[in-house]
């Protein structure tokens, strides 16, 4: 039994490369101590690596918080083309969130400059790219600085979030599955992003198809609860799926 189990960790350690201990006690009905037992058994194997507040499998690629600049080289033809067609979904007098990330930078390359509507971000990059805009409002979320991932957060982030009325949030994922919906590895950004979620009537995710069925550390929300996820290429089958059966529409560049 207890070996049958391990293996069963070990298969669903592996196809959501990163989960919680939470996640697993919940997921196979044992105590915490039990799970521990299980992964340090994995772990002598090197099926499985212990990472801050959970496990993640050895056989995938690292997906925790990577340096910005490095993320921001990886396909980066295709997340200029992501940008433009989230792009396209800013009206005149929208108010925006614009996510920090590497992808939805992006989306102001493509608006008018003199397109009237309210940004709101946490991302550095948005800030310094939104100052080119005549008729735009500017809210800066966060007082502390991150260099690592070139955004801004601090403990006053998600009651300064929960102030605002989000007309569209454009968001950023290291993960997008089914079984954990959108993540991320910074815990500080997750409760941004939590709150974000909240407050917006539109929700928008933006990734690359590499961020397809991966998964890391943190779950800011469901895949359900989004209206609309924009990639570069067309998800596997059960993917489409699900997003179907919950009415988030899949658009493509």
């Amino acid at each position: 039994m207890k070996s049958k189990r391990i293996l069963e960790v070990e298969k669903y350690v592996q196809d959501n490369e990163t989960v919680s201990i939470e996640e697993l006690t919940e997921e196979f009905n044992v105590s915490i101590n039990t799970i521990r037992r299980d992964i340090n058994e994995l772990v002598k194997r090197n099926s499985v690596k212990k990472v801050y507040g959970g496990v993640k499998s050895t056989d995938t690629q690292e997906t925790q918080a990577i340096d910005y600049s490095e993320r921001n080289i990886e396909n980066y033809e295709h997340k200029k083309s992501i940008g433009y067609l989230a792009s396209q979904y800013i009206k005149a007098n929208d108010v925006i969130y614009i996510d920090t990330g590497t992808t939805t930078i992006h989306i102001l390359d493509n608006i008018d400059e003199n397109l009237p509507f309210t940004i709101i971000t946490n991302s550095l990059d948005v800030i310094n790219k939104a100052t080119k805009f005549n008729n735009a409002s500017l809210f800066i979320i966060g007082e502390k600085y991150k260099a690592r991932t070139r955004s801004f957060t601090g403990v006053k982030s998600q009651s300064i979030v929960d102030k605002f009325n989000i007309k569209k949030a454009f968001m950023a994922a290291t993960g997008v599955n089914i079984n954990n919906g959108l993540t991320n590895a910074e815990i500080e950004e997750n409760f941004i992003k939590q709150a974000v979620i909240k407050q917006s009537e539109e929700k928008y995710v933006l990734v690359d198809h590499s961020k397809i069925n991966k998964s890391t550390l943190l779950t800011y929300t469901e895949l359900a609860d989004i209206d609309y996820l924009i990639t570069d290429k067309k998800p596997n089958k059960e993917f489409l799926e699900y997003c179907q059966n919950h009415d988030v529409t899949i658009k493509t560049t």
